[in-house]
């Protein structure tokens, strides 16, 4: 019945043709194909390319144009193979008879590109997308959009291709392009909101990628409605990003409206319904539900088979996916075939360097684990995160600092996959040890790392184009710094436009310095390279913390170091605890305490005698390294997740003694530094100083008007920070009345050995003099005032406080919920408005971390918590610390806790007078930590750390 009823259709189509031209065969294609009906679209075409020869011949433009449309339909449904020989003879013809500079012989390029980036041969497509750009720019001028189109058909190969960093600027100046020329509501524009936010979602910019989905989304269905293939192209797009943010009651039923408009559209036997089918099936195995997953995907397996046959990255995928589905389900004999299959398919088209390539290697050496056949899955896990990390490179030389904190973020399996082969198999081979640490070295704190060297580059350049970037980039940083100090309802209306901009000016110089740098040694930094640069009598510890997967993902956090000594070609590994021991630990000393301490120290050591809870932290956290550190002395480490807020070097070894006593500690943000760390800046000496305390946090909004930035000869004595007089109150930062003295000590040693001293108090000790020395700023700054680091805020925090007087607490940036407080800081603390012109006297950390201090070998900040901030993975502390690495300070002396008033003065005024004697920074500050030792409990001086 269905065959007759198919033939008696095709007989009425033949009858309405019969005697039409081709032109008003084609006016009938256009008309199918516009109202989704593409069976009689495609006999249309067909007849139309029949009478187009009929009447044109065969070498008429027009006849070319025919034979393009059909391609272009065929290629609509499927069939790949009938479109590809359609858009050769159609690209012939125009090159024979309009020639190779003509824009029908470019759109010819464009189309033929299309299709194989869809069958899969991408470097095919590459060649003929450039060269179609090239025409169009010499035809139409770079303004064009038609000239965009081809931007964004080539962006979209290169973020196929895992080349992200060709992408993005691409996709930007398309879209600028067609919204100058075409406007915020056309359909091309739209669909280059749609593709930049493809792009985002997979480097994990997500907050990027949602209102660009749903702006194109809005632009779609107000031009073709909601049963058009566009609109569950939006629909799909924004169904996935939420799936990837976790939001799954969001996604389905996206997914869902997708495949039922598809399967109206398109039909069963179509790669978009089996792209539908992908994603829904992708959705369930995320959720968890695992008897609705497979049949969908063996369901898409069989469309694309049968649409483009097994060797395609569409098969690929599928194959890789129903393989993970058998992976987390245990079925690991169904599942290994799969992963080897889609291995084989993305080697040979999408290369060695792919994501998707490397994102498999790990999958099937992951499966192996899970069988115990570790020697299968060693040299998945080494190839893999050698692709991972050449990725990652590259796409680090595009991004803003807070796109790569959210690709790290994203992408947490990046620092877990060796830790956990590690963890379960020791008898892991000598490569694979050094691999592991190699992989930790490039890791750690690389956003940090990749922007100071920015940063670097671009105050050093002497290109004027750059110095004028950056000077627009600051302006618009410091314009936002003073907005984020004004509650959400009194910020300018175009805040959202001017942290787009600056953003972009900061990517722009990410891009330039990157050509200026030949190599990036900071980030290229191996094991070897650690070695060489260690003394006879020393090791590097670097911590890793990491999810613990144990054939599948679990909710523990486990914490393990990498030691390395001299002697030693390759690190060794060695587990230590889980984070909930640890927690444990901490959460029963504050019981004993009765305080609500941040830091596990604050209270934990009473007087001069170590409590059995410090006893057990030395066993759980260092003892287990003991076994490697034979003949050492000297300790170089990089702590990890929740060892950021431990004490090292006043750990308790036993009843009587401290790890300081034992080792001489010294902490870095990364174990990379030892290699690059210059022996003779070691024994640098001091030369001046400038000093800030004793700072008059209370004044009107007159004495802030007229602050006065000349010296004070008015010097008091301080109290030990409270942190509960921190808000709600007129006065909520008491004043330090000690930290006078501290600074008269220390500017009197400076002096009696005829070193320059500039101090800054009362009034002067103000945020205008400390941003003031930016780009001149002294070889040791130190800064006894209050500090502060405030916790993140909850989801309903935040949404019941949008006008809350005090910013600070509500803010998401934890770079603005850090910083030191300065004369007048109390005004805008406790809710007042910040008076225009004038400094609030709150130096956050992102204010900070705009400031060239990079003359400066040494900041001390004697105050509260300046050691604290919000931990992110493997980029370790934001806060202060962070704040005034990115200024460009070398080393740093931190607190953990609430510093006492006294003993702080006493250690400093201490450490300076070995430093004055010879001894190196660190060295001085070792031994004055041992003197303190002698006299005084750890409360009392141990919250300081040297970092580097």
């Amino acid at each position: 019945m269905k065959i007759l009823l198919t033939a008696l259709l095709a007989l009425i189509l033949f009858q309405q043709s019969f005697g039409q031209s081709w032109k008003e065969l084609k006016d009938s294609t256009d008309y199918y194909y516009n109202n989704n009906n593409y069976e009689k679209a495609i006999f249309f075409g067909e007849k139309t390319s029949i009478a187009a020869k009929k009447e044109l011949g065969e070498n008429d433009p027009d006849y070319a144009t025919s034979l393009n449309d059909l391609a272009f339909l065929y290629s609509s449904i499927g069939k790949y193979e009938k479109a590809e020989l359609l858009y050769i003879q159609a690209k012939e013809i125009r090159k024979n008879v309009l020639g190779e500079n003509h824009l029908y012989y470019s759109i010819s390029l464009n189309n033929l590109a299309g299709l194989y980036e869809r069958m899969g041969q991408l470097n095919r497509a590459e060649l003929l997308y450039i060269q179609a750009k090239e025409i169009r720019k010499k035809v139409l001028g770079e303004n064009d959009p038609d000239y965009a189109v081809v931007l964004d058909n080539l962006a979209s190969l290169y973020t196929n291709m895992g080349q992200y960093e060709k992408a993005e600027p691409l996709y930007i100046q398309a879209k600028e392009i067609k919204k100058k020329s075409l406007g915020e509501t056309n359909r091309y524009y739209a669909i280059s909101l749609n593709s930049l936010a493809s792009l985002y979602t997979k480097i994990g910019q997500y907050e990027k990628a949602e209102p660009l989905y749903k702006l194109s989304m809005d632009i779609t269905r107000q031009l073709v409605g909601e049963d058009h293939p566009d609109y569950a192209n939006s629909l799909n797009n924004l169904g996935t990003l939420y799936e990837r943010m976790g939001q799954y009651e969001k996604a389905e039923p996206l997914y869902m409206k997708a495949m039922t408009i598809d399967k109206k559209v398109f039909g069963e036997i179509h790669p978009y319904y089996a792209g539908d089918l992908n994603n829904l099936a992708f959705l369930y195995a995320d959720m968890g539900q695992y008897e609705k997953v497979e049949p969908l995907y063996i369901r898409s397996m069989d469309i694309v088979r049968q649409l483009v046959g097994e060797f395609h990255p569409d098969y690929a995928l599928r194959s890789s996916n129903l393989a993970q589905l058998y992976t987390e389900m245990g079925q690991y004999e169904k599942a290994e075939p799969l992963f080897t299959q889609s291995i084989d398919i993305r080697k040979k088209i999408l290369g060695e360097t792919h994501p998707l390539y490397a994102k498999n290697l790990n999958s099937l050496a992951f499966l192996y684990t899970n069988l115990d056949q570790y020697e299968k899955a060693e040299p998945l896990f080494i190839k893999a995160s050698k692709a991972i990390q050449n990725n990652l490179l590259a796409l680090f030389n595009i991004l803003s600092e807070k796109e790569k904190s959210n690709y790290l973020s994203n992408n947490i399996n990046l620092n877990s996959t060796h830790n956990n082969f590690l963890y379960k198999h020791r008898l892991a081979s000598p490569l694979f040890y050094k691999e592991s640490y190699d992989l930790q070295l490039l890791l750690k704190s690389i956003s940090l790392s990749n922007t100071k060297m920015m940063l670097e580059t671009v105050r050093s350049s002497k290109d004027t184009n750059v110095q004028k970037i950056f000077s627009q980039w600051q302006s618009n940083k410091s314009i936002l710094s003073k907005q984020y100090t004004l509650p959400i309802g009194k910020r300018m209306e175009n805040v959202a436009q001017i942290e787009e901009k600056s953003e972009t000016l900061e990517k722009e110089l990410t891009r330039i310095s990157s050509d200026f740098r030949n190599q990036q040694r900071a980030l290229q930094i191996k094991t070897a390279d650690v070695v060489n640069s260690l003394n006879d009598d020393e090791a590097v510890i670097e911590f890793v913390s990491f999810g613990y997967y144990n054939k599948k993902v679990t909710d523990s956090t486990m914490y393990a170091a990498y030691v390395l000594t001299k002697k030693d070609s390759i690190p060794s590994f060695a587990p230590l605890f889980e984070e909930r021991q640890l927690q444990q630990l901490l959460d029963s000393t504050r019981k004993i305490t009765k305080t609500p301490a941040k830091v596990f120290y604050g209270d934990l050591v009473q007087k001069n005698k170590n409590t059995k809870q410090g006893e057990a932290l030395y066993k759980l956290v260092w003892q287990p390294l003991e076994h490697y550190l034979t003949g050492i002395k000297k300790i170089s480490y990089s702590p990890a997740g929740k060892l950021f807020s431990i004490a090292f070097h006043a750990l308790p070894v036993d009843k009587d003694s401290l790890l300081m006593e034992k080792y001489q500690l010294q902490q870095y943000t990364s174990t990379r530094q030892v290699a690059l760390r210059s022996k003779e800046n070691q024994a640098i000496k001091p030369v001046n100083i400038t000093l800030f305390g004793d700072a008059s946090f209370s004044m009107d909004s007159l004495q802030l008007t007229k602050q006065r930035t000349d010296l004070s000869d008015n010097y008091v004595s301080r109290s030990i920070c409270a942190p509960s007089l921190r808000g709600g109150n007129n006065n909520p930062w008491p004043n330090l009345v000690g930290t006078a003295e501290e600074v008269k000590k220390i500017s009197d040693l400076f002096n009696e050995n005829k070193l320059s001293a500039k101090s800054f108090v009362q009034i002067a000790a103000s945020e205008e003099n400390l941003k003031a020395l930016s780009g001149n700023s002294p070889q040791v700054l130190h800064i006894a005032t209050h500090g502060f680091f405030l916790p993140e805020p909850g989801k309903k925090k935040k949404e019941a406080g949008l006008n809350q007087r005090n910013v600070y607490t509500l803010a998401e940036d934890p770079l603005l919920r850090s910083g030191l407080i300065l004369s007048g800081g109390n005004y805008a603390w406790s809710g007042k408005t910040p008076i225009d012109g004038v400094e609030d006297g709150i130096a956050t950390a992102y204010e900070i971390s705009q400031l060239n201090l990079s003359n400066t070998e040494l900041v001390v900040l004697s105050a509260c918590e300046t050691a604290l901030g919000d931990v992110k993975g493997s980029e370790g502390v934001f806060g202060l610390q962070r704040a005034f690495k990115m200024a460009g300070v070398k080393k740093l002396i931190v607190s953990l806790w609430q510093v006492p008033d006294k003993e702080t003065a006493e250690l400093m005024t201490t450490f300076y007078t070995y430093w004055m004697k010879g001894k190196t920074i660190n060295e001085s500050f070792t031994q004055a930590q041992a003197d303190m030792r002698k006299k005084y409990s750890p409360f009392y001086w141990a919250a300081f750390v040297l970092v580097e």
